[in-house]
């Protein structure tokens, strides 16, 4: 994927964040099948709380994102935006390995009903 570097300044986006860049400060293609993350750059008040060490950011792969998405939507009845079911991907992941006095909070946002015709045509349903 690519080496992540701090932008000294990013004129495409106005402001100082992080970037995916390669060596020489370009920035490198990104995909994500949420076309709200499909940006090689964050805001920068995300940079700041990541600075501050106030938040870690993880990860999790499209085909995770797309399992969230259907486990969300046969269980709570709630579809997911697709950004927002790599965060229920990741909750997935980790409550396992959570003690029972432990609470994951998991902020949806948008309406997953727009991309549930992209997800029927991605998993062949």
């Amino acid at each position: 994927m690519g080496v992540t570097y701090l932008s000294r300044y990013d004129d495409g986006s106005g402001f100082k964040c992080y970037n995916l860049q390669d060596s020489d400060g370009n920035p490198l293609p990104v995909y994500s099948i949420a076309s709200g993350l499909d940006y090689p750059a964050v805001g920068p008040q995300h940079c700041y709380l990541k600075d501050l060490k106030r938040v870690e950011y993880e990860t999790a792969n499209d085909q995770e994102c797309l399992d969230a998405f259907l486990t969300m939507s046969r269980l709570e009845g709630i579809i997911p935006a697709l950004e927002s079911a790599y965060a229920i991907a990741y909750a997935m992941r980790i409550a396992p390995t959570m003690t029972k006095d432990q609470t994951i909070l998991i902020n949806l946002s948008g309406r997953g009903d727009k991309d549930a015709d992209f997800v029927a045509e991605k998993l062949g349903l």
